[in-house]
């Protein structure tokens, strides 16, 4: 279907003499338009005409040129990812509450997608997926604030602790007044107050075993953990669980003055025991610490530092790729890889890669 071509709108045009001018996503792209034919044509397409009209009308204006090349213009500002078919609407898939409370993810979600699909569906997507949040403290309040402002409207969330005040400097969601109550059903309080149509389910429990995480995780979409109770066993039940169901997860935490963070695709990325496997064959003695922790249950003796900058941003990451997993409007980007954020240079790379292992006990036969 050809449909009814338009410059998406979060990208700009401009004529300086020889020049079509059109910034993209804050870059400019400069063409060689001398007879201005580029920029009638892009002046034509506004989203009230259909694909053949333009090229006939367009060609008819510039004689240097036929119906052919007006066509392959077309077909190459497809490619680029410029143009939006105008016909497709958000009838039947948003109402028009939906479509101006999330308008602004709308035309974010526009300004990627290729030609032919619809901007909206991927809100709907959102809106219909169900994802299960482990850990509601700094990470988590951040990431469950973002999750119910881009409009994922069903989430369950999981922790077990109280609010005490040293939360505060970063537990987004909690005020001094909260200080003894229930992280999970505050968390909810605030959020529904915030999105009135949003579904939260709040389970007050302690994450003791694989199998306790995979009956909180069944029937979910995703999974985002941002728990850190217990330290060194955790990740482990976190990768066996959703390994097992299949259920792509995203895990982060914060590690002094630097935040980590990767996900898991079971059937397309490595796991965490992957991950592992790939360490102890080129870091011998990072493979070595992590068995040592678990066989000696190391920890820190005072509670681990967390500065909100650093949640924010994690969180902020962490959440981006969720969307991606969730809606295929792009490639995950953390899957096989470790990425960090550090408060130092503030400075988000790659530390660790790994590939899914073969032989990994955990994820070989999924």
């Amino acid at each position: 279907m050809n449909g009814f071509p338009q410059l998406k709108k979060t990208i700009l045009k401009y004529r300086n003499n020889n020049s079509t001018l059109l910034r993209v996503n804050g870059e400019l792209a400069e063409i060689d338009d001398e007879n201005g034919i580029i920029w009638n044509l892009l002046e034509k397409m506004d989203g009230t005409r259909e694909h053949e009209d333009i090229v006939k009308l367009v060609s008819s204006e510039s004689p240097s040129v036929d119906d052919k090349t007006i066509a392959a213009y077309i077909e190459q500002f497809k490619s680029l990812g410029f143009i939006e078919d105008a016909s497709l609407s958000s009838e039947n898939i948003l109402n028009d509450y939906e479509k101006e409370r999330w308008s602004r993810n709308i035309e974010f979600f526009g300004s990627i997608s290729s030609y032919g699909n619809n901007k909206f569906e991927y809100q709907k997507k959102i809106r219909d997926s169900k994802v299960c949040l482990l850990g509601c403290g700094g990470l988590g309040t951040h990431i469950l604030l973002d999750l119910a402002a881009i409009g994922f409207n069903n989430i369950t969330i999981v922790d077990f602790d109280k609010i005490e005040l040293s939360n505060l400097n970063r537990q987004i969601l909690y005020k001094e007044e909260d200080i003894a109550k229930i992280k999970v059903h505050q968390a909810k309080k605030r959020i529904c107050d915030f999105n009135s149509s949003i579904n939260i389910n709040a389970i007050e429990t302690r994450i003791d075993s694989q199998e306790k995480i995979e009956s909180i995780i069944d029937g979910h979409d995703i999974v985002i953990c941002v728990a850190d109770k217990p330290r060194n066993y955790l990740i482990d039940w976190l990768n066996a669980a959703c390994v097992n169901k299949n259920i792509p997860y995203i895990n982060g935490g914060l590690d002094v003055r630097r935040a980590i963070f990767y996900s898991v695709i079971p059937n397309e990325s490595g796991c965490v025991e992957c991950w592992k496997k790939s360490l102890a064959e080129h870091n011998e003695a990072a493979a070595s610490v992590i068995d040592l922790d678990k066989k000696l249950d190391i920890d820190y003796d005072i509670p681990a530092p967390a500065m909100v900058t650093l949640v924010a941003v994690t969180a902020g990451c962490m959440v981006s790729e969720a969307l991606k997993i969730i809606t295929g409007i792009q490639p995950p980007e953390l899957t096989n890889k470790l990425k960090e954020f550090r408060f130092d240079d503030i400075n988000i790379s790659t530390c660790e890669k790994w590939e899914r292992h073969q032989n990994c006990h955990i994820c070989k036969n999924k």
